[in-house]
């Protein structure tokens, strides 16, 4: 058969057309079902926005260290006194695309929300007075509140309630009324939840604070750890004043330190020798050594910070 070169294109394409599969025949449609619509996506619960360092703030990735070096139950409350309001936290300013403006007034503020609390992801950090956050003292974030002030905090689920000096800008988020340090929210019984329904109020310096329902705290206790107690007799003995001790934290009851010393002792295990409980001026110390000089204790509590979980400060 003779073939023409202008008709082998149109060959080649029916001979490809043929090797096609046929298309599916249709299904009929009931009048009574209806197209199915394509599935949609499940919806991704949005990031959480970080707020800005100095701003305060939540985050579902914060939280306590291991082992709290304090007894948080002996805190005492901040004293409710005037305080010369910051010069620059107290202005208006705009956060997540809302407009703030600071109240100048003490006392006059009342209002109920969910409070939530920030841990060790900013323990140190700059706050909006310029102070350093320190979670294991008593204090707290607020959009409004002067900077400084002081609030009494109620948890409405339990009826704790607890004073707190504010010093802090936040949160932000829509439905958060408060940011709490975590002891704050340790004295409300929340601190192991991510938030609760708290009332806030402003209170006026001098105020009577006391709350019924909170027991008297003992009088030689403070938020941070009081004085190393005098060297052991055996030390003096030897004239050694280069002698240094590593204190993990202080306590104002045996039971406590005893409690504390375990969680430590199991979170360090690399420890040569379990921390040492000492008793003076009845305050229980958990502490390591002692050390000939301040070079060796510092390289340990060095590495003891370092681990992230525990604090450490060198003593005499």
């Amino acid at each position: 058969m003779k073939i023409y070169p202008y008709l082998l294109p149109l060959l080649l394409l029916a001979g490809c057309a043929s090797q096609l599969p046929s298309p599916a025949p249709r299904l009929p449609v009931s009048p009574a079902s209806k197209p199915t619509e394509p599935t949609k996506p499940a919806l991704l619960p949005a990031k959480p926005e970080q707020i800005p360092q100095q701003m305060g703030g939540y985050y579902q990735d914060d939280g306590p260290i291991l082992a709290v070096p304090y007894d948080l139950d002996a805190l005492q409350e901040p004293e409710v006194k005037a305080e010369p309001l910051h010069r620059y936290a107290n202005r208006p300013y705009r956060a997540l695309g809302r407009s703030y403006a600071p109240l100048k007034q003490y006392g006059d503020y009342s209002a109920e929300g969910r409070a939530s609390w920030y841990g060790k992801k900013f323990h140190g950090k700059r706050t909006a007075s310029g102070e350093p956050y320190d979670m294991f003292r008593l204090s707290a974030a607020h959009p409004l509140l002067p900077i400084p002030s002081y609030a009494r905090v109620t948890n409405l689920a339990n009826g704790k309630a607890v004073v707190v000096r504010v010093n802090d800008r936040g949160p932000f988020h829509k439905g958060r009324e408060i940011d709490l340090s975590y002891a704050a929210a340790y004295r409300l019984g929340f601190h192991n939840l991510g938030s609760a329904k708290v009332k806030v109020e402003s209170l006026q310096p001098g105020e009577t604070v006391a709350a019924a329902e909170l027991q008297a705290k003992p009088e030689n206790t403070e938020s941070s750890p009081p004085p190393a107690p005098a060297l052991p007799a055996v030390a003096q003995a030897d004239g050694n004043a280069a002698i240094r001790w590593v204190q993990l934290g202080a306590f104002a009851t045996q039971s406590a330190a005893e409690s504390f010393r375990s969680k430590v002792s199991a979170a360090l295990g690399w420890l040569d020798s379990a921390p040492a409980l000492a008793e003076g001026a009845g305050v229980w110390r958990v502490r390591l050594g002692p050390y000939p000089d301040r070079k060796q204790a510092q390289a340990m509590a060095d590495r003891i910070i370092a681990s992230g979980d525990v604090r450490a400060v060198v003593v005499r």
